[in-house]
């Protein structure tokens, strides 16, 4: 095996653990003759939690609120050894061991470095009671943990970036180059095959970061830690429906097709459900001098971060 393989293979182990800790053999529900999902039950947190994930992001429920701009740290540099992984829920790209990519700001309490992504077709967050056709979730830990494993143990310790996708005419090209790399392990989970293409986490991310949605809650999948600081980008990108129906071919370690991979949504309760509206914070002067100088401080944060 190569030396590339066995460092990817070996971030896929690490994080199914951490995603499925306790819990090693876990499916999702078959949906209903009427294409409708039941609910699933996994046990333990995932039944229990107070503050679980997904949710519906209702406007109504929301309090308003202003932050500082996001600031990303190689988000436009290509992912080294980029490959796409089947692992038995879903279809995954690592981030390389070398490579450090940050985001900080918009309001998260730290920084956080990029551990993975991956992809829920049925979108897992809802807006006003609407699904989108597939969402991409970009996982981080807060930086100063050595893993995400430790991070997913401390309250606020995993910050997850939600990408939502609509149907549209023209297939997405991104998207493309990753489900064209998925042929080759869709029927075999824990196989990875690398992109043909660059891929930049960029290329995934809405043009228009200043509208979202924010609240604290869990993993969306077994063992459901409570350790999650969410934002979901109310902006959407485009997918084909020829796209969305490949993501569904992947098969799981059953060997049974993912028609779909989604949690459904959790009571909000009592958590504060932010919505942070990009045209407000661009009209409030005050706080765009307040923003700017955070924005620094942040610089400042990332030169400190690399000289270390």
């Amino acid at each position: 095996m190569k030396k590339s393989s066995i460092i990817i293979f070996g971030v896929f182990l690490l994080t199914t653990q951490v995603r499925a800790s306790g819990h090693d053999s876990w499916e999702y529900p078959k949906a209903k003759d009427n294409g409708v999902m039941p609910e699933e039950h996994w046990g333990e947190r995932c039944d229990l939690g107070r503050r679980q994930s997904p949710v519906d992001l209702n406007t109504q429920a929301s309090v308003h609120g202003i932050f500082p701009a996001f600031t990303f740290a190689n988000y436009d540099e290509a992912i080294k050894g980029a490959a796409v992984v089947n692992t038995g829920h879903s279809l995954q790209i690592n981030a390389h061991p070398s490579q450090k990519m940050l985001v900080m700001g918009g309001g998260l309490p730290g920084t956080y470095e990029f551990d993975q992504l991956h992809f829920h077709w049925g979108s897992e967050h809802t807006i006003n009671g609407r699904r989108e056709a597939v969402e991409v979730h970009l996982v981080h830990h807060e930086s100063r943990f050595e893993s995400l494993g430790a991070a997913a143990q401390v309250k606020r310790g995993i910050a997850v970036l939600g990408v939502l996708f609509h149907i549209a005419a023209e297939p997405n090209p991104t998207i493309e180059q990753i489900l064209i790399a998925s042929e080759a392990v869709k029927e075999h989970v824990g196989r990875n095959q690398s992109l043909t293409r660059p891929l930049e986490l960029e290329d995934l991310l809405p043009k228009d970061r200043s509208s979202y949605f924010r609240y604290e809650g869990s993993l969306t999948t077994p063992g459901c830690f409570e350790s999650v600081v969410w934002t979901v980008w109310k902006e959407s990108l485009p997918i084909s429906i020829e796209q969305v129906e490949r993501f569904k071919t992947l098969k799981s370690d059953k060997g049974q097709e993912l028609t779909n991979n989604y949690r459904s949504v959790k009571p909000l309760g009592s958590r504060a459900l932010v919505y942070v509206s990009g045209e407000e914070e661009k009209s409030a002067g005050t706080v765009t001098g307040v923003s700017s100088l955070l924005s620094l401080a942040s610089m400042i944060a990332l030169v400190k971060f690399f000289s270390q």
